[in-house]
């Protein structure tokens, strides 16, 4: 039923109501003899009088009919409540992230079978005359050595040059770029032409770090000791020399003290400390066990 028609019938059912009160407070009138009101309310249809069964009926309509509506309500408030939360969950919804296409490989694949065959065979020539071209003219042993990559036999070389040919003295980056990598062919080169055997003996270890470390503290020493006999006041350099003559004196006390007096006590433990001395210990070893045998 419309919401108008249920207003309607309850306006018909009060002002029944009010009309049979008022027919049995006058005592005269009966419920069918009670004049009829116009509804002034916006209703152009005259109130009709109900019968008194019909009330009942009226009013439980009346309230089905408004408990129908309330539920209506209810549902269409709840659907509108769901449509807003789909419509937040779908604004808030991470949208996929859609993979970019790449470079196709297959079309690459196939150009490259078909120009491998002839591009391959190029390159390779190429390379085979680059490299030679780089060995003629020893390019890379060139880099290697003005970089100081690895070791190089460049003191000796200097040395033995100065010592047997002067003359080649400014050749020797050009030998040492040549020969960069294989320096046993260089040394062994040199020794056979000039007939100086074990010149280049451990060469390695002249560019050993400890070897080049205690070569720029010799060079250091040096330059500071010219530096100061040339600088120095004389009375400094009379108390230098003297300080330097006390010092030596009591190093050589003192070690001959602890060799004496104090190793003796000490050799069991940490052993012989040269060459010289493990020779004596192996002589005194040796008599030892022969003095032992039967």
């Amino acid at each position: 039923m419309a919401r108008g028609s249920e207003s309607k019938q309850r306006r018909k059912a009060a002002r029944a109501e009010q009309r049979a009160k008022a027919a049995e407070a006058e005592g005269d009138l009966n419920e069918f003899d009670a004049p009829i009101e116009e509804d002034t309310s916006g209703d152009d249809d005259p109130a009709m009088p109900m019968p008194p069964g019909q009330k009942q009926a009226a009013d439980d309509a009346a309230a089905e009919a408004a408990a129908a509506a309330a539920s209506a309500r209810k549902k269409q408030k709840k659907k509108k409540r769901t449509t807003a939360q789909q419509q937040q969950q779908q604004r808030h919804a991470v949208q996929p992230v859609k993979k970019e296409e790449g470079i196709k490989t297959l079309p690459l694949v196939f150009l490259f079978l078909l120009t491998a065959t002839t591009v391959l065979p190029a390159m390779f020539y190429v390379s085979d005359k680059f490299g030679a071209i780089i060995q003629k003219n020893h390019i890379m042993g060139s880099i290697g050595h003005r970089l100081g990559i690895g070791p190089s036999p460049k003191k000796r070389v200097v040395s033995f040059y100065e010592k047997h040919d002067p003359d080649k003295l400014d050749e020797v980056p050009n030998i040492l770029s040549k020969y960069y990598g294989d320096y046993p062919k260089l040394v062994k080169r040199l020794e056979r032409k000039y007939g100086d055997y074990g010149y280049f003996l451990n060469w390695e270890k002249d560019e050993a770090p400890m070897t080049l470390a205690f070569d720029k503290l010799e060079t250091t020493r040096t330059y500071l000791f010219e530096q100061w006999n040339r600088y120095a006041p004389q009375f400094a350099k009379t108390a230098t020399r003297n300080m330097k003559h006390n010092f030596t004196f009591l190093y050589k006390k003192g070690r001959k003290v602890f060799v004496k007096q104090i190793w003796p006590h000490l050799e069991p433990l940490f052993g012989v400390p040269d060459e010289k001395a493990a020779r004596a210990q192996k002589r005194k070893d040796a008599a030892a066990a022969a003095s032992a045998k039967p």
